[in-house]
């Protein structure tokens, strides 16, 4: 179940950002393109919401998650702005601060289980985010050529299932313009060792470097 950490100070009434919701590109984008500038995309910053449900229990809070490279410091905090989960993450160790403590591992998804009781798949994560699938997945796209949902193939990950919406246009260094998802939904099937897990994500800022 997520736990108790997660709860405390999450559970209050958010205030809900003032957000103008992308509406994506008006006429079908080139897919290998769209994917290769994704691809592509290694430093970035994000700032939305993201809900957590697991079974019946779920909390819901602000998230500010900054990558480069695969080295990131993923924050949540309450409306307050009052920091409940710090994970900083680098190719030497995962450093995870929560209620007053300190939690360290070689990987990231470890500590995340030691502190909410959820198997996160990280590393996926960091291309499921842009709206990359990995090798493997399986994936639809909408009828604008965009990814709209995959199923995860790998081992480590296997069972989850991401759907995507509200894509918009983010500048990238090269001044280009690639497609990014603001709305994203990651569903782990009920398994017999744990209920169903669902992570939603709403994003109101990229900013990439």
């Amino acid at each position: 179940m997520i736990r108790k950490i997660l709860f405390f100070g999450l559970l209050l009434v958010l205030v809900s950002a003032c957000t103008t919701v992308p509406k994506g590109p008006k006429k079908a984008v080139n897919l290998t393109a769209q994917l290769k500038k994704v691809a592509d995309v290694n430093q970035w910053q994000m700032r939305g919401k993201i809900a957590f449900r697991q079974g019946k229990e779920g909390a819901s809070v602000n998230l500010n998650w900054k990558n480069d490279s695969g080295d990131f410091d993923f924050r949540l905090t309450n409306f307050l702005g009052v920091t409940l989960v710090d994970l900083k993450v680098d190719n030497e160790q995962s450093i995870l601060e929560a209620d007053g403590e300190t939690y360290k591992d070689a990987e990231p998804e470890p500590l995340i289980y030691q502190v909410t009781g959820m198997i996160i798949p990280v590393d996926s994560l960091l291309s499921w985010v842009k709206g990359l699938p990995l090798a493997g997945d399986k994936y639809t796209l909408t009828d604008k050529g965009l990814v709209n949902t995959l199923e995860s193939e790998c081992n480590y990950c296997r069972n989850w299932q991401v759907s995507y919406d509200n894509y918009g246009s983010v500048e990238t260094i090269n001044a280009e313009q690639v497609w990014l998802p603001h709305s994203i939904t990651l569903t782990q099937l009920e398994t017999e060792n744990s209920p169903k897990t669902q992570l939603k994500i709403k994003i109101y800022q990229w900013t990439l470097n």
